[in-house]
């Protein structure tokens, strides 16, 4: 997808311009793709999902993409698939029986974790939500504010978290790019990392 390669595009060259650091490896194999899509394993239950067209489209360039901007000193990892099958089963996708209220337990198990975004962060698609072209909508998560939902009938812990931080990979990328290449980064990159940006996700501020 061009929307894709242009942000990748826009990455380059502030790395050329020493804005930032970026670290890429060679495209991603088929078996590697496949790899991801089927080597997840949460604690309890499954995960089915489709690397989607805007994913496949950034794995055709690389396999694996680090992204840092020392001001302020942010970054974001798109994991390999080994890393990312580790990076589930760490941060994204919460053992059986966690609960926070009596009787009522929570699941992670619609999430799949793609990106590191540091101290616990990650960038996930919620695989239950594809829309006709194959796309899943992408969620800032933080293992100390999880966006769950109820394991019983899937509905969202957070009434908030019911609208999506991104429609789909290629803008959550694009937003990624425009971010780590601005002159003046937006106020929500200093608190990447941190579970507040869960919260400010949720007043929309990835929208505003």
């Amino acid at each position: 997808m061009a929307i894709t390669r242009d942000a990748l595009s826009k990455l380059r060259r502030a790395a050329s311009a020493g804005l930032l650091d970026l670290d890429g490896t060679g495209p991603a194999s088929e078996e590697a793709v496949r790899a991801r899509e089927t080597l997840l394993e949460p604690h309890f239950g499954s995960v089915a999902w489709s690397v989607p067209p805007s994913y496949r489209a950034l794995l055709a360039e690389h396999n694996r993409l680090h992204c840092n901007r020392e001001e302020p000193d942010r970054e974001f990892v798109l994991v390999d698939e080994q890393e990312l099958v580790g990076l589930n089963a760490d941060l994204v996708h919460l053992p059986e029986g966690v609960e926070r209220e009596p009787g009522r337990q929570l699941s992670t198990n619609h999430l799949v974790g793609f990106a590191e975004a540091g101290y616990g962060a990650v960038w996930c698609f919620d695989v239950t939500q594809p829309d006709s072209g194959g796309e899943y909508p992408v969620y800032y998560h933080h293992q100390d504010e999880p966006r769950a939902r109820y394991a019983a009938d899937g509905a969202w812990e957070e009434q908030a978290d019911a609208v999506p931080d991104f429609p789909s990979f290629a803008a959550w990328f694009e937003a990624m790019a425009a971010a780590f290449t601005a002159t003046e980064s937006p106020a929500w990159l200093d608190e990447l990392g941190t579970p507040t940006l869960v919260w400010l996700a949720r007043d929309g501020i990835f929208r505003n």
